[in-house]
């Protein structure tokens, strides 16, 4: 018996695993579709209009059941042959088409814009600003807008003639992130019905690299020929001064000249300059992938950027000069962003 029972489970299970292998590969085949089909429908476009070809409308779950009760009530009235039922079944037919024409009407005319988004690092929230704007007899209530598996953001567009909406999608990977196609939904008036549209904004976004706290203690410091901006330290190269004698010191350094004036015995100073300016250097953190050593170099700009030292930055291909402020902070951060992208910074 048990051996009659794991044959029929082999057999069972072996017709199964082959149409699950197949239903998702059908899945995937009809996915791939309905992306080109909506890619072809809705090209990238920094401003849209909603209309006819780009509205979609179904009945929501509650539209569903209602038309349920609507069928039972109209099949009731039939069967009984009750006058009452036949008015009650009318009237919900004429709430749902206006219903439809109603939720259709919330979308149709209203008009999208893509703004500049800010920078963020990896790992966070992208805020992705849209502008929605009317016409002037229009009104637009309850919308909902939200990228595919995010959370949506509600507005009212009533008393503005325009109003900005912030949008948000998670941030996975350093460079320019571009913004996925937004969908704009209604279930206004009564949530029978729920109209959708589907737009690309075009818009974009710079993400850092997520910052990864290392100690900063490999610093290289640039030699400079002359003493602007710079630091001195005892050396061998440039002439710096006299001072008196201190017993140990070198004969060599004694201004014998002086000894001879009879203005007693004074030993020559010699100085190194070295710039004070700060650099960070790909080459500080050997032994890291390309990615890590992107992300302790952004921890290392964000630190000296908030101390307001002067400081630039040296990795293949980009060399900054140093200097400070917010400006150069923020380039700084995008070259590393965009570190390549064959992108120029």
């Amino acid at each position: 018996m048990f051996s009659g029972l794991a044959i029929a489970g082999l057999i069972i299970s072996g017709l199964a695993i082959p149409g699950l292998a197949n239903a998702r590969c059908l899945q995937t085949k009809l996915n791939v579709s309905q992306e080109r089909w909506i890619a072809r429908r809705n090209p990238p476009c920094a401003r849209i209009t909603l209309g006819l070809r780009n509205i979609y409308i179904i009945p929501s779950r509650n539209g569903l059941l209602y038309l349920l009760s609507l069928g039972l009530i109209f099949i009731a009235a039939i069967n009984y042959a009750a006058s009452l039922a036949f008015g009650l079944a009318f009237l919900m037919v004429s709430m749902f088409i206006l219903a439809i024409l109603y939720c259709f009407n919330n979308l149709s005319q209203l008009t999208l814009s893509g703004m500049p988004a800010p920078a963020v690092f990896c790992g966070e929230e992208a805020c992705f600003k849209v502008l929605l704007s009317r016409a002037a007899n229009n009104r637009h209530e309850a919308l909902l807008l939200n990228f595919p598996d995010r959370t949506a953001s509600h507005v009212d567009l009533m008393a503005h003639d325009q109003d900005q909406v912030d949008v948000f999608a998670l941030a996975g990977r350093r460079g320019r992130m571009q913004a996925p196609r937004l969908r704009v939904t209604t279930y206004y008036p009564l949530g029978l019905t729920r109209a959708w549209a589907i737009v690309d904004l075009d818009m974009h976004c710079i993400v850092y690299p997520k910052p990864v706290p290392h100690a900063l203690d490999q610093f290289t410091r640039g030699a400079s020929g002359s003493n602007d901006s710079a630091i001195s330290k005892a050396g061998t190269e440039d002439y710096y001064g006299l001072r008196d004698y201190i017993p140990g010191d070198s004969l060599r350094q004694v201004a014998w000249k002086n000894v001879a004036r009879g203005q007693g015995m004074q030993v020559k100073q010699f100085v190194d300059y070295v710039d004070s300016k700060l650099w960070l250097d790909w080459d500080m953190f050997y032994g890291f992938n390309t990615e890590e050593r992107l992300s302790r170099l952004c921890y290392c700009v964000l630190k000296l950027a908030r101390g307001n030292n002067s400081f630039g930055m040296k990795i293949p291909g980009v060399e900054i000069s140093p200097a400070t402020g917010l400006e150069h902070r923020n380039r700084m951060l995008k070259a590393l962003a965009l570190f390549g992208q064959g992108e120029v910074v």
